[in-house]
């Protein structure tokens, strides 16, 4: 986890350096210009670079240095969730067999989820600050204590995704 946060200072770092002139104009053209454009752009790289984690993990650093805020990179990592379900998407088509239908329903609900989530919260203006508001707040508790952040993933991760498991299994 040391390592980790490391790397991504470092990536900050060297961003915050890298982003002058010319290249921080189209970045920010591309992400910090609206939702649409940021949404665009998310998915765009995500797909071409097939990695929602690495799209994420590139714009965060700049969002933590001061670059962009979080009410630009919000959209844009919106995006990279779309960009992740067309990947799959993709990936469903090349499956042939008994599986292909599956693997393609499985690829288009999960398109469709995320696509719908992201509908709504666009659509219904009280659910758009919602997101940015919880992130801000448990940035500011991880500020104070590190285990709200262990707390944090270990409840949304397991304890929630069990409970829900459970329930089911009583209907």
């Amino acid at each position: 986890m040391a390592l980790i946060l490391f790397v991504v200072t470092k990536i900050g770092d060297v961003l915050r350096t890298v982003m002058v002139g010319r290249a921080k104009d189209i970045l920010h053209t591309a992400v910090g210009r609206g939702p649409a454009s940021g949404l665009f752009s998310g998915s765009l790289i995500t797909l071409l670079v097939q990695s929602s984690s690495t799209t994420t993990s590139l714009i965060v650093p700049l969002a933590g240095t001061g670059i962009f805020t979080l009410k630009q990179v919000y959209p844009f990592t919106l995006g990279s969730n779309i960009g992740t379900t067309i990947t799959a998407l993709l990936a469903a088509t090349a499956i042939s067999g008994p599986t292909a239908g599956v693997a393609l329903q499985i690829a288009l609900v999960h398109l469709l989820f995320n696509v719908t989530a992201i509908v709504l919260i666009y659509v219904l203006p009280f659910l758009r600050p919602i997101p940015p508001y919880l992130a801000e707040k448990l940035a500011t508790l991880a500020q104070k204590n590190k285990l709200y952040v262990v707390a944090y993933v270990v409840g949304v991760f397991f304890v929630i995704p069990l409970i829900l498991i459970g329930v089911s299994q009583l209907f």
